[in-house]
């Protein structure tokens, strides 16, 4: 296993783990690298042929609208997969850019076809990911389309949060909090303003507050209440 390997808090769980458990005699190689933010990890059109597996760093898929907005369509934080597409397609319809500065590790497409030839567990494993992906996706479609302002931005929040603390990467109530305003905005249907303005409400109602590229999470029962979430 090399270095970086060992040292991945991934190296378990996700692609990662099912390619390394996946019982095949072939080599498993993959290779690293990093991207600085505001550029793209994967161009729209690119046939790059690689699936990454993002070690630090945020990044999201987007789409722009004819009017010139984008859309963002998923945030994607270390653990995550960027790429997944090219298993079932040539090249990538949807553009991924990195947030902040992000390092990644890239699998080649069609050595997992083969791997996945020999055990096709390794599939099983790259459906269910992918359908994680797609639960995210559609409840994000009923936020925007059912619920308002306040109840997106504390889902999204309460939502990270839990991705967050099942990877290791959240400190009880505090995680890292990357996003910008505008940011938020695309991913949520709304205008920077508006975000701005819930923010401060939740702020000034000692919800949540974001201090030093950190979010903290003043109040868990008063921000799943707005959210809509209720725990059993």
């Amino acid at each position: 296993m090399p270095e970086a390997c060992a040292s991945c808090p991934f190296q378990d769980g996700g692609l990662c783990g099912a390619v390394r458990d996946a019982r095949s005699s072939r080599r498993r190689r993959k290779t690293e690298g990093t991207v600085r933010a505001r550029q793209n990890l994967f161009r729209a059109g690119e046939e790059s042929g690689r699936v990454a597996v993002i070690r630090e760093g945020w990044a999201v898929r987007f789409t722009h609208v004819p009017d010139g907005r984008r859309q963002v369509l998923s945030i994607l934080t270390p653990g995550d997969i960027a790429g997944a597409e090219f298993i079932m397609r040539p090249s990538i319809r949807v553009p991924v850019q990195a947030l902040t500065d992000l390092s990644f590790c890239a699998f080649d497409v069609q050595e997992l076809k083969e791997i996945g030839s020999e055990d096709p567990g390794l599939v099983w494993s790259f459906l269910e990911i992918c359908a994680a992906g797609r639960k995210e996706v559609e409840s994000r479609l009923v936020d925007l389309g059912r619920r308002n302002a306040e109840q997106r931005l504390a889902r999204l929040i309460a939502e990270l949060h839990r991705r967050l603390s099942g990877r290791g990467l959240a400190d009880g109530a505090s995680m890292p909090f990357p996003l910008r305003q505008q940011t938020i905005a695309d991913a949520l249907g709304l205008t920077q303003v508006h975000v701005s303005r819930v923010m401060s409400s939740f702020r000034e109602n000692n919800i949540v507050q974001v201090i030093g590229g950190r979010l903290h999470i003043l109040d868990m029962e008063a921000l799943l209440d707005i959210a809509e979430i209720y725990r059993r």
